[in-house]
C-alpha cells in the first residue's frame, strides 16, 4: 500500500476562499478575524493566504494577505483560482460558504472551483437550512462531497445537515465563533468618547437590511425612555452592498423618519459607516444591553451576538437559532420575534436591576473565554491537521486539459519546454516555472532524464531537434564522465562549465539507465559513444542504494537486450538486483521520493 506523503509533512500553508474585507460584511469580517487569527497561531504571515470574492467590477482594495481575486459572475476565474492554488505551497483550503458569496444560481459557481482543485478542503457553513430549497440542498451536498469536513457553529446544525442534506455526522465537526478578547469593563469607561457618559446605551451593530427588525427596537423605545429617559439607542453600521444596489438607504431613510415621528432624535444615533476592530469593540465596551431584534428566525451563526457577549454585554434578542443556543442558561433573555413591548419590557427590567444585569453580563463574558479567536484557530489548526493525516496525495494537474484520457483527446507531444531549458551545454539543473535558471547549472541527473525522454520522442515522431538534445546530452556526459570510477564522474557543471561535486549513487544509476536506453533504442550514429560511455561509467555503479541499483538493473537489462551475451553486464545486474532486494521483502512500500513505480519495474525486469 502506498501511502500519502501530504500527511507526513508540516503544514505548508492555508488558503481561504471568500469574501474578505474586515467590516464588510459578517462573514468577510469572520474569514479576516480567522486568517489573521491562524497566522499569528502559527507565527507565520506567509503560511496564510486568501484568495478573495469580488462582487463589483472594480473590486476592492484588499490587504497583502489577498493573493488571488475571483469575480463572482465569472466561471473561469474559479477554474483559475483553482489551478492557482494547485500550483501553490497551499496544502489545505479553507471554503467560507454562505450561497450569497458566490457567483451562479443560488452560488452554484463554487462547484466549478471545487471540481478543478485538487487541495483537501474544510468546508465552514455559515447558513445551514432546516428546509433549503431542492437546489440549496444539491449544491451543499456536492461540496461536502469534495470536501474532507463541514465545520458548523452551532450543534442545531448537525442534525440539519444529516435529516435535510443526507450528509453523516463524521463528516461534521463544530467550532463555535470566535471572539476578539476584551476585559471586563464597566461601560462607562469608553461612554465619553462616544458622548454618551452618564446615559444607558443600547447597541445594535451589523449591515442594516429589512431582516434587522430595527423598525420593532425603535418601537419599543417610548416605553423605555419614558422609565429611563437618559437611554440612547445606537444603530451602528452602514447598509448591506447587496440592498444599497437594490433600493438604496431607503430602509435607513424609514427607521431615521419614525423616528422624527416619535420625537426621539435625541435618543438614537445612527452611524452609517464601516468601523475597524478597535473602534468596534470601543462601542461595545460603552454599551449596556445589545440588542438584536431579527426576524429571519433561520440564522443559524451571527457574528455580531459572539462578538458581543465576548465583550461581557447583556443580550436581549428574538429567538433565531444562534441566540437560542448561545443565550441559554441565563446569558441573555429571550423575546418573540416583532414583539416591541416585550423588548422594551425586558430591557427596562435590566435597567431596573444592576444585579441582574451584571449577573448576565458576567454569564456571557465567562462563556465566551473559551471561543476567544486564539483558541478557535487552534481548533481549527488541529482539524486541518487531521485532514492532512488522512488526505490522498495529489499531484497537480492543470484544470484546462483535465479530460478523461483516451486516444482521441491525449495532448500531441510537444518538445518546447525541454528545448527552452536546454542551452548547447545542455538541461539547466532548476527553472523558475517555464524560465530556466542558469544560476544553478546542469546535472548529470537531469541529462540522463532529458536524453531519454529526447530519444522516445524521436522513435515516435522523429525529427532533427529530438536528434540535437540527445546529441547535446551525450556530449555533457562525456564531460562530467573521465575515467570512470567513483571519484572520477562529476555531478555537475556550473554555469561557467566547470565542474562540481561527485557524482552521488542515484546519479551514477540514472545514467547507467539512460546509457542502457541509449544503446538500446537511442539514434545508431549515437549507440557506439553511449556504449563506450556505458563501459567507462560502469566500474563507478558500486552501488548501496536501492534506489541507485533500481536505475542501474534497468540500464543493464536495456543493454543485455542489444548485446545478449554480455556476461560481464549480466553479473554487474545481478548485483544490482541483490542491492535492491535486500532487507524486507516489501521495503519499496517505505519508498520516499516520487519515483517509486521504478521499485516495482526494476524487480519485473530484474526477474
Amino acid at each position: 500500500m502506498i501511502k500519502s506523503t501530504l500527511g507526513m509533512q508540516h503544514s505548508r500553508g492555508i488558503a481561504f476562499l471568500g469574501n474578505y474585507l474586515p467590516r464588510k460584511c459578517g462573514i468577510a469580517t469572520f474569514t479576516y478575524d480567522l486568517a489573521e487569527s491562524l497566522a499569528i497561531q502559527l507565527r507565520d504571515e506567509q503560511r496564510v493566504i486568501v484568495a478573495a470574492m469580488n462582487d463589483r467590477p472594480e473590486g476592492y482594495t484588499y490587504p497583502e494577505r489577498v493573493k488571488f481575486e475571483l469575480r463572482q459572475d465569472y466561471l473561469v476565474d474559479y477554474t483559475r483560482a483553482a489551478d492557482f492554488l494547485n500550483f501553490s505551497d497551499i496544502d489545505i483550503v479553507s471554503l467560507q460558504h454562505e450561497y450569497g458569496i458566490f457567483g451562479g444560481d443560488h452560488g452554484s459557481n463554487v462547484l466549478t472551483f471545487l471540481r478543478s482543485l485538487n487541495r483537501p478542503v474544510a468546508v465552514t457553513c455559515h447558513t445551514v437550512l432546516e428546509n433549503p430549497m431542492p437546489v440549496e440542498r444539491e449544491i451543499l451536498r456536492e461540496i461536502a462531497d469534495h470536501s474532507q469536513k463541514l465545520v458548523v457553529m452551532n450543534q442545531r446544525a448537525f442534525g440539519f445537515l444529516e435529516s435535510s442534506y443526507n450528509i453523516s455526522r463524521d463528516k461534521i465537526a463544530y467550532i463555535p465563533h470566535g471572539t476578539h478578547y476584551a476585559p471586563f469593563i464597566d461601560p462607562s469607561y469608553y461612554k465619553d468618547k462616544f458622548g454618551v457618559e452618564g446615559r444607558k446605551v443600547l447597541l445594535t451593530f451589523g449591515l442594516l437590511n429589512r431582516t434587522k427588525g430595527i423598525e420593532h427596537m425603535i418601537e419599543a423605545l417610548p416605553a423605555i425612555i419614558k422609565k429611563h429617559p437618559r437611554t440612547t439607542y445606537i444603530v451602528l453600521g452602514a447598509t448591506h452592498p447587496a440592498v444599497v444596489r437594490m433600493e438604496g438607504e431607503a430602509y435607513r431613510i424609514k427607521l431615521q423618519r419614525r423616528v422624527r415621528e416619535l420625537g426621539m432624535e435625541e435618543n438614537v444615533i445612527f452611524y452609517p459607516h464601516f468601523v475597524e476592530l478597535n473602534e468596534l469593540l470601543e462601542y461595545l465596551g460603552a454599551s449596556d444591553i445589545f440588542v438584536t431584534p431579527y426576524l429571519n428566525l433561520q440564522q443559524i451563526t451571527s457574528g455580531a451576538l459572539s462578538y458581543a457577549m465576548g465583550t461581557g454585554k447583556a443580550v436581549v434578542s428574538t429567538p433565531y437559532w444562534h441566540a437560542k443556543e448561545l443565550l441559554s442558561d441565563g446569558r441573555g433573555i429571550i423575546v418573540p420575534p416583532g414583539d416591541h413591548k416585550a423588548l422594551s419590557r425586558e430591557i427596562n427590567g435590566l435597567l431596573d436591576d444592576e444585579v441582574k444585569l451584571s449577573a448576565m453580563r458576567k454569564r456571557a463574558y465567562t462563556h465566551c473565554q473559551s471561543t476567544v479567536w486564539s483558541k478557535v484557530a487552534q481548533q481549527y489548526i488541529d482539524l486541518f491537521n487531521e485532514i492532512r493525516q488522512n488526505a490522498p496525495v495529489s499531484v497537480p494537474v492543470s484544470a484546462s486539459p483535465r479530460l478523461p484520457i483516451s486516444a482521441t483527446n491525449l495532448p500531441t507531444l510537444k518538445l518546447d519546454h525541454l528545448l527552452r531549458l536546454t542551452d548547447d551545454t545542455g538541461p539547466s539543473k532548476h527553472a523558475k516555472y517555464s524560465i530556466p535558471d542558469w544560476n544553478a547549472g546542469y546535472s548529470l541527473d537531469d541529462a540522463a532524464a532529458t536524453m531519454v525522454a529526447s530519444c522516445k520522442f524521436h522513435n515516435t515522431h522523429g525529427g532533427e531537434e529530438s536528434i540535437k538534445l540527445a546529441e547535446t546530452c551525450i556530449i555533457l556526459f562525456q564531460t562530467l564522465i573521465s575515467d570512470g570510477d567513483c571519484n572520477g564522474v562529476a555531478e555537475r557543471l556550473d554555469y561557467s562549465r566547470k565542474k562540481q561535486g561527485t557524482a552521488s549513487e542515484d546519479t551514477i544509476g540514472m545514467a547507467i539507465w539512460a546509457l542502457g536506453y541509449m544503446v538500446l533504442r537511442g539514434p545508431s550514429h549515437l549507440v557506439g559513444v553511449a556504449s563506450d560511455l556505458f563501459h567507462q561509467i560502469l566500474p563507478a555503479g558500486k552501488m548501496v542504494s536501492s534506489r541507485a541499483a533500481c536505475y542501474a538493473v534497468l540500464g543493464a537489462a536495456n543493454y543485455l537486450k542489444s548485446f545478449v551475451g554480455a556476461s560481464a553486464i549480466r553479473r554487474f545486474m545481478q548485483r544490482q538486483a541483490d542491492v535492491m532486494s535486500k532487507g524486507s521483502l516489501n521495503w519499496y512500500d517505505s519508498w520516499e521520493t516520487a519515483d517509486w513505480p521504478l521499485a516495482v519495474q526494476a524487480h519485473f525486469v530484474a526477474g
